[in-house]
């Protein structure tokens, strides 16, 4: 005779309070447990049976004989579902979030960068953040700005209104109006990635085509590296992972091009992958929770963080959501403010 597969109220409500639970406090759920906190009406043997079936169904699994139970991949992402099924109007919710590590605006490092140090903090885990395509953006106008007499910074404005600063020293002298304008020439209207090599019109010295030259070398090698990484030592101090399991996670922390391509393969977001839902062996003790900023409705980058498979999901959501947001806000009025 074949077992009912099917899960009803009170085994839903059961599921959804163990897996809880088992977040707050990592031990095994027992039934008595279950109907100290739960509102259930029914019997202590009622919820042993249930949790017999539910174990069967593979949502929960018994460490041993007289132990409680322990939720699997499947019974996580159970309450995942459910617990993101409460949590859809993010508009409401997102006003509940506390933000201590407030972004600062101006350089796009410096924004991409406050947002991955305040997502790892907040969330206890690693992130990994996507830098926008800025080989591909047009360039507005270069400009130079003398600092003392051998130390100069160049501002590099696109079309998105992001700054990139770069400082440079020289041994020389060097008149940066001149190079200001060598460089607007090289480099106004088109991207990086297209840059290659110039022919000037008029007389310029060929100490600043040298320099201007250097500069913008300079400028595609610091743009090539297209992720910003923050919070490795935050995850592996906040729960106890066996060594094997910390190499796992720097390795795929390492691989750029691994990383991309698990990005590039998610297509709705936000999402998360539980445990083995992931694929990364050695790292099913890990959940990585995906999503993605954009400016307008253009995807710009994704932002990824790894965290414990054991931790408060509805939460972890609702910082990642609140702060793509915050870069979807940001990118969005630059392009406008440039726009005008």
């Amino acid at each position: 005779m074949r077992r009912n597969n099917r899960v009803n109220e009170r085994q839903r409500k059961i599921l959804y309070c163990v897996v809880r639970e088992y977040i707050l406090t990592k031990r095994p759920i027992s039934s008595e447990h279950v109907l100290n906190v739960s509102s259930l009406s029914c019997s202590a043997a009622t919820v042993r049976n249930d949790l017999r079936k539910l174990e069967y169904l593979g949502y929960l699994y018994q460490p041993h004989t007289s132990a409680g139970r322990i939720p699997t991949d499947k019974g996580l992402r159970f309450y995942v579902d459910e617990t993101l099924k409460l949590t859809k109007d993010y508009a409401q919710r997102s006003q509940q979030v506390e933000v201590r590590y407030s972004m600062t605006y101006g350089d796009m490092e410096k924004i991409l960068e406050g947002a991955a140090i305040a997502l790892a903090r907040m969330t206890r885990g690693a992130v990994v953040l996507e830098k926008p395509d800025t080989g591909r953006l047009k360039v507005l106008r270069a400009i130079v700005t003398p600092i003392t007499s051998y130390h100069y910074l160049i501002s590099i404005v696109t079309e998105l209104g992001l700054m990139k600063f770069m400082p440079f020293r020289s041994l020389g002298d060097v008149d940066h109006a001149k190079l200001e304008n060598l460089l607007n020439q090289l480099l106004r209207g088109r991207s990086i990635d297209n840059l290659s090599g110039e022919v000037f019109e008029g007389d310029w010295d060929e100490f600043l085509i040298d320099l201007s030259e250097q500069l913008v070398t300079s400028l595609k090698e610091d743009l090539r590296n297209s992720m910003i990484k923050y919070g490795l030592d935050v995850l592996v101090s906040s729960e106890t992972f066996n060594m094997d399991e910390i190499r796992a996670l720097s390795r795929f922390l390492s691989d750029d091009a691994l990383i991309k391509s698990f990005m590039n393969r998610v297509q709705e977001v936000p999402t998360v992958f539980i445990g083995s839902e992931h694929g990364f062996q050695g790292m099913e003790r890990f959940s990585i929770f995906v999503d993605t900023y954009r400016r307008e409705n253009e995807p710009m980058g994704k932002v990824l963080i790894v965290t414990s498979k054991i931790v408060k999901y509805e939460e972890i959501m609702n910082v990642l959501t609140y702060v793509t947001s915050r870069l979807t806000e940001y990118f969005t009025v630059a392009t406008r403010e440039v726009e005008r």
